[in-house]
């Protein structure tokens, strides 16, 4: 496609915005519902708006490994012959749906000859009303303006009384375009899915169970019900019906494309779940599909899902090599949203090296960008990855400001994950200014989201934490009790940083009640640890272990 062509069509796109349109969701997830025959009424404003629509349907369709089947009917004669067409066409075994078009806005001067069209259509059709239902096994879509309703209505009243689904898609002014993109900033904008009522999505998924040849209709369900889950922060339901989808696809031999898709889900939902080994996995298998298919976003996609789970792991200088070759790939794909997640990736890696000035570099030139493409979620990550530097630092005022603005837009979106992390770093900035109470406040939400939420990760940080405070308060019984608590969890998730610092961390607190024989014991483990995962705190963590070794 020329780069004017390309033009004309991101200008389409934006005009549409398909995605922020309610009735766009609703059509687009009718194909994944509906596995036989349907009728459904598209109502467009124009020939560009259709075959926009036209084409988004066709990438959705090719994705799960079918076809949209779209004769040309290019004027109302050749329109007019689509009764005989219809009845006599063999549709390939792989027919996701079959797209019979002819809009013609109402001010056209060819708008008489295109109603007649249209009239002749259905009035041909509504007697084989009955036929057409047996010899087709998958959508029929059609597609013309808006007055294109009251036609069906009137000439072909059978034909309309089976419809499965009526949607309007219509040009959105820039006010309106606006409205609703501040509406769906909790769905689409934010990164986080909508993914639909995952209940219904089971519930249509249990009529396909044991059908022979269903098997890749109902993985597509119950992909559906995964990203409703996922919507929901169910992470252990999602990460449920994501196995059985994925499982279904391999065993039925779905397209590539179509097992990438599940497969980029199940990483990301083993990332949150903390369960870096299956993390690790998807991602290494979805690289390979990516790679194996030229699909260059999702190979981004999943170098930067292997960079976070080898960052789980302490490995910080892989994880930087991987988030530069998924950055390196967003940046030629002009992907500005990739290329802002994996600046905040990469300052985030940086930031467990101690490199604070390094880190801070990514995480500004990240705000700068998420803001210039109006993600929110992306400004929120990026306020509270600086927040946290700068608790690094100890500028604590300015990072409890950063924080504070990060959690306003979280709370927002309602990113749960993201609410409970900024909350652990509140905790953390006012345990250093001295405020004891208003810590344990937001140590103590953030305790109870991340139990809510099934956050493994935070709930051992959240709980280090308390114990450190715990520790600084003089109650050093009660601090080994929570880092106690953060070293069997992490220990469960195999994150090695955090069972480094939870036993670090707990020597200190032994070695004030007197116990240097468990000190000892325990920095010597950290420091294992430590040294297998590059931590910057080597040096530290070996001085204090040489001292308390003389002094034993």
């Amino acid at each position: 496609m020329s780069v004017e062509a390309q033009s004309k069509r991101d200008a389409l796109a934006a005009r549409y915005n398909l995605p922020a349109q309610p009735e766009w969701r609703q059509f687009i997830n009718h194909f994944d519902l509906s596995e036989t025959f349907a009728l459904v009424v598209l109502l467009v404003a124009d020939a560009d708006g259709a075959d926009l629509c036209r084409v988004e349907l066709e990438k959705k369709l090719q994705r799960e490994g079918k076809k949209l089947v779209a004769p040309d009917f290019s004027s109302p004669e050749a329109l007019s012959k689509i009764p005989s067409q219809l009845l006599t066409m063999q549709l390939p075994a792989d027919t996701g749906g079959v797209w019979i078009a002819g809009v013609e806005p109402d001010y056209s001067p060819n708008l008489l000859a295109w109603k007649e069209a249209w009239r002749l259509v259905m009035h041909r059709l509504n007697p084989r009303r009955n036929e057409i239902r047996r010899l087709f096994n998958c959508s029929i879509i059609f597609v013309g303006a808006p007055w294109l309703q009251e036609t069906m209505r009137e000439i072909a009243p059978d034909i309309w009384s089976v419809r499965t689904l009526v949607a309007r898609i219509e040009p959105q002014s820039v006010s309106e375009t606006k409205a609703v993109a501040s509406e769906r900033q909790s769905f689409e904008g934010s990164g986080i899915k909508s993914g639909g009522d995952p209940l219904f999505a089971l519930k249509e998924a249990e009529k396909l169970r044991g059908v022979p040849g269903k098997e890749l209709a109902l993985a597509r369900l119950l992909h559906r019900a995964g990203e409703g889950f996922e919507a929901r922060s169910d992470w252990r339901s999602a990460e449920k019906y994501y196995v059985e989808a994925l499982k279904l696809k391999q065993q039925a031999g779905a397209p590539p494309e179509s097992q990438l898709a599940t497969l980029l889900e199940l990483a990301w939902t083993y990332q949150v779940l903390a369960d870096v080994r299956r993390s690790l996995e998807c991602g290494q298998l979805a690289l390979s599909l990516a790679q194996q298919t030229g699909n260059a976003g999702a190979e981004a996609r999943s170098f930067s899902f292997l960079g976070l789970a080898y960052a789980d792991l302490g490995e910080m200088r892989k994880a930087i090599e991987f988030h530069k070759q998924a950055l390196a790939i967003a940046e030629q794909l002009a992907d500005l949203q990739g290329v802002g997640s994996n600046l905040g990736n990469l300052g985030n890696a940086y930031a467990v090296l101690g490199e604070l000035p390094e880190a801070i570099k990514f995480y500004e030139q990240q705000l700068e960008i998420v803001r210039k493409i109006g993600d929110s979620k992306g400004e929120g990550n990026a306020l509270g990855s600086l927040g946290s530097a700068y608790i690094a630092i100890g500028d604590l005022r300015k990072a409890i400001e950063f924080q504070e603005q990060a959690l306003n837009i979280m709370r927002t979106i309602g990113d749960k994950h993201a609410v409970g992390t900024i909350l652990g770093n509140l905790g953390i900035a006012y345990a250093g200014l001295g405020d004891v109470s208003k810590s344990i406040e937001f140590y103590g939400q953030r305790l109870a989201i991340a139990r809510e939420i099934d956050d493994r990760r935070g709930e051992g940080s959240v709980l280090g934490n308390l114990g450190i405070l715990y520790a600084n308060m003089g109650d050093q019984r009660k601090a080994i009790d929570f880092y106690e608590q953060q070293l069997k969890i992490a220990i469960s998730i195999a994150d090695k940083r955090a069972e480094g610092i939870a036993l670090w961390n707990s020597a200190g607190a032994f070695d004030k009640l007197g116990d240097r024989a468990q000190a000892i014991a325990r920095v010597e483990a950290a420091l294992k640890i430590f040294e297998a995962i590059q931590d910057p705190t080597v040096p530290k963590v070996r001085a204090k272990l040489e001292e308390w070794r003389r002094r034993a």
